[in-house]
């Protein structure tokens, strides 16, 4: 039977009362959440002065995606490590160099590689960020992550904003990752003893020396890759292509499907807030059942709907339950095994990453064979896959909650 690798990096990190909320382990998340955001909006200005086609502007996305997957190698090098100052503190620090690097590209192989660093910082501070929250609420972290995710989903609107705002008073796109890089600094600044590790409680001090004493078969690890794949899949399937869905099938410019497609990333939003409150009463398993029939509903509502206002209501909609797949999905491994939040956080981080690299690429490869609308409908295949992998799962924290007994 395998395990997942504990280490020190699953002691609690952020010295707040665990009935509040640790925002800075939040801000962290927005960080990553502003990164990802700006990236888009940033690439037409991008395309415009380096004189770019299509191709090579897309290959920025998909070294962000590939620096998200290999977010474990950093990660796991330095766990292993008795470092002097916190993993959160090089988490952050690897923003600034990241976003700084962005700012002063001026030619196509330094563009790519800060694409490439922002993926790998932005995963690195989102897997650190991840582990500290489920060492510190364990069973609980599911409210916490979604909470989180919420920061990180107004950071993502933030971002975009900051980069149109920018170049709408004439300054230059450079100025949204430089903004970046300073509340970097200012975070680490401002918090430097806040992500020691050696700045756990008592009792991540005695889970710690517990370390490995819960065995995972491969049953949670299969199951968490697949269900972060699928459910990345879908989300951002949708984000990436739906607004040239929205155009053609419901038959609006393009300007007016841009704007739907805003509203989608509110629904995610609105949908992890909501969320958060909800599992207060339910389990992180069972309203992530339910927000997967609720997708699959909403796609099929969608696919039959070509009524502008009605496309409106239920963009928002499908926006609430894929935006809420991820942290639900890691959440509930967390309750599984909440002494393996390090190496669950670390493996989640990397799913997405590959996730990112491949799904949109097969999705646009596919549109181009049997056309955008019949392509996005496929795109329940996602959430309808993901119900026997939650079996899966559910199996798994039965097992799980057998060995706690028992200990």
């Amino acid at each position: 039977m395998s395990k997942l690798p504990m280490t020190d990096t699953t002691r609690n990190d952020w010295p707040v009362p665990v009935d509040g909320h640790p925002w800075g382990i939040y801000l962290m998340f927005g960080l990553f959440g502003a990164q990802q955001g700006m990236l888009g909006p940033i690439m037409p200005f991008l395309r415009g002065e380096l004189g770019l086609d299509l191709r090579w502007t897309g290959l920025h996305f998909a070294a962000y995606a590939l620096g998200l997957a290999l977010v474990g190698f950093p990660y796991r090098w330095l766990e292993r490590r008795s470092l002097s100052i916190g993993m959160g503190q090089i988490a952050i620090a690897s923003i600034v160099v990241a976003s700084g690097l962005f700012s002063l590209a001026n030619y196509l192989p330094m563009t790519l590689l800060a694409a490439m660093l922002m993926g790998l910082s932005g995963g690195l501070v989102m897997a650190v960020g991840q582990a500290m929250l489920g060492a510190r609420y364990q069973e609980q972290a599911a409210a916490k992550l979604v909470a989180a995710h919420v920061v990180a989903g107004l950071c993502v609107l933030g971002g975009a904003l900051l980069v149109g705002g920018a170049t709408a008073v004439d300054w230059s796109w450079r100025v949204a990752p430089l903004v970046v890089a300073v509340c970097a600094i200012l975070l680490v600044v401002a918090s430097r003893t806040a992500y020691r590790m050696d700045a756990g409680s008592p009792h991540d001090v005695r889970l710690v020396q517990g370390k490995d004493s819960l065995p995972l078969g491969r049953r949670l690890q299969l199951s968490l890759w697949a269900l972060v794949i699928l459910g990345i899949s879908a989300e951002w399937g949708v984000g990436f292509w739906g607004a040239e869905y929205m155009k053609t099938h419901v038959q609006i410019s393009a300007s007016a499907a841009a704007t739907l497609m805003s509203v989608y990333f509110a629904g995610t939003v609105c949908g992890r807030l909501a969320s958060s409150y909800a599992l207060r009463a339910i389990t992180p398993l069972t309203l992530l059942v339910a927000v997967m029939l609720g997708a699959i509903a909403t796609l099929l509502v969608l696919y039959f709907t070509q009524e502008r206002w009605a496309t409106t209501a239920f963009t928002f909609v499908l926006g609430a339950c894929l935006g809420n797949f991820f942290p639900l999905i890691l959440g509930s491994a967390m309750s599984i095994a909440p002494r393996a939040s390090s190496a669950l956080s670390t493996q989640a981080s990397q799913a997405v990453g590959v996730a990112l690299l491949l799904a949109p690429f097969l999705l646009g490869l596919l549109s181009e064979r049997i056309g955008v609308e019949a392509a996005f409908s496929l795109l329940i295949v996602y959430p309808i896959l993901m119900l026997p992998v939650v079996l899966g799962l559910r199996g798994a924290l039965s097992t799980g909650n057998a060995v706690i007994r028992q200990e």
